[in-house]
């Protein structure tokens, strides 16, 4: 049985800069929630005070708008989108792919349970080589 085929894509991942405060995560999930949105993928980070929500969403313009016109900062990158079979070793060849290219993972995460696929999201610093560079990978290989 061959490896399944790596599987990704472009997508654009929404920054949205929050006060780090009880229940602000919250709210934010349940506006978007509200208004239809979905929330595939999330990732937090903190600094003196303040915080930023990064998100991937189904419907990312339109998550965008409705945080913009609630007053909030919000920020919108590409990002590419991976899956790959969830067992060792295959992220680090997924990444050696990339390095190989001279690309510069500049963040990323990751989500996936034991018996899933991973997901990943990484920001490359050169997404069309990044592209390229997956194009070319083989599971199993570098």
């Amino acid at each position: 049985m061959s490896p399944a085929p790596l599987v990704f894509s472009k997508g654009v991942q929404l920054t949205v800069y929050i006060d780090n405060r009880k229940g602000t995560l919250a709210t934010l999930a349940e506006f978007l929630g509200k208004h239809g949105v979905n929330i595939y993928g999330l990732t937090l980070a903190d600094t003196e005070g303040h915080g930023y929500a990064r998100l991937i969403v189904d419907d990312t313009e339109k998550a965008r708008q409705l945080v913009a016109d609630s007053g909030e900062r919000v920020g919108a990158r590409g990002a590419l989108l991976v899956r790959v079979q969830n067992e060792p070793g295959q992220l680090g060849r997924v990444l050696a792919a990339l390095a190989a290219r001279n690309l510069n993972i500049e963040y990323g995460y990751s989500s996936g349970g034991p018996d899933d696929e991973k997901g990943l999201v990484l920001v490359p610093s050169d997404m069309e080589a990044a592209m390229a560079a997956l194009a070319a990978f083989r599971p199993g290989k570098t």
